[in-house]
């Protein structure tokens, strides 16, 4: 989607290196390139958008639902900042484990164990 295109469907316009799209190896080279306009239309799958401000509703699946850290920080001056340890703490103590399903290959049983990052620069 190329913004300044007012159109929902794809046309074809010649490009200098100036608009994008396009990058010319000589000066003063054009190309005919197909681009799509800056109109959403139902013929879009995917579409990738950022929330810039938050408003009153919720959005569902987005606004609502608060994912908690998969991996936390794994160097040790960046667990320090996160947790405002000074050099004399023990980081070890502060490393965001998670907890891990491990199933028994054999009895079909899981067993619940913890995983946590080797900490770099200790």
């Amino acid at each position: 989607m190329m913004t300044g295109v007012a159109t929902n469907n794809r046309v074809r316009l010649l490009l200098d290196g100036r608009n994008g799209c396009y990058k010319p190896l000589r000066n003063g080279e054009r190309r005919r390139k197909t681009v799509r306009g800056a109109i959403v239309a139902g013929d879009i799958s995917v579409l990738n958008t950022v929330v810039v401000k938050k408003g009153e509703g919720e959005i569902e699946g987005v606004t609502n639902d608060a994912l908690p850290m998969r991996a936390g920080p794994k160097r040790a001056s960046h667990i320090r900042k996160l947790f405002n340890l000074s050099q004399k703490d023990d980081v070890k103590k502060f490393v965001i484990r998670r907890e891990v399903a491990k199933k028994h290959p054999k009895e079909g049983k899981s067993t619940k164990r913890s995983k946590a990052p080797k900490i770099q620069r200790l």
